[in-house]
């Protein structure tokens, strides 16, 4: 609206004066005037132009990266886990680690990690941790035929 205002007035300007006598160096600073009104609205037209542009890369860069950031919660490893907990009474790290032939580091990050996202509960009474599934973990299994 401001770019249709100045836009109206700098011609309005130009028309009043165009039958006006002027100085050469009045007349010389309105041309100038006026030129570089042009010049403002062509970079605004074409910064308009890019930002057009630079929002519809965004939003396809934004797909992309929800593509990579939204993987399914679980992957093969935490199926299995899942199911040999659900197969075992309450297990612990080692007897998981052994049992699916994992590093035990590895399996407690996905222990704790399964855990943190409420599939897992852990309890412990003077001993190593047991791990037990929770209603979201027996859900998933049964939902991708792991257990019946």
């Amino acid at each position: 609206m401001e770019e249709s205002f100045g836009s109206k007035h700098i011609g309005w300007l130009t028309d009043l004066f165009k039958d006006v006598s002027l100085s050469p160096h009045l007349r010389e600073k309105l041309a100038t005037f006026e030129s570089e009104a042009d010049a403002l609205k062509t970079d605004n037209v074409i910064l308009r132009d890019d930002l057009r542009e630079a929002k519809a890369r965004l939003l396809r860069l934004e797909k992309r990266l929800d593509e990579f950031t939204h993987r399914p919660e679980l992957d093969e490893i935490d199926a299995l886990i899942l199911k040999e907990i659900a197969l075992t009474a309450d297990p612990d790290a080692s007897y998981l680690a052994r049992k699916l032939t994992l590093e035990k580091g590895a399996l407690e990050f996905r222990l704790q990690r399964l855990a943190e996202i409420d599939y897992l509960s852990s309890w412990s009474i003077g001993g190593s941790e047991r791990y037990s599934l929770q209603p979201k973990s027996r859900e998933y299994l049964v939902k991708h035929n792991l257990i019946s």
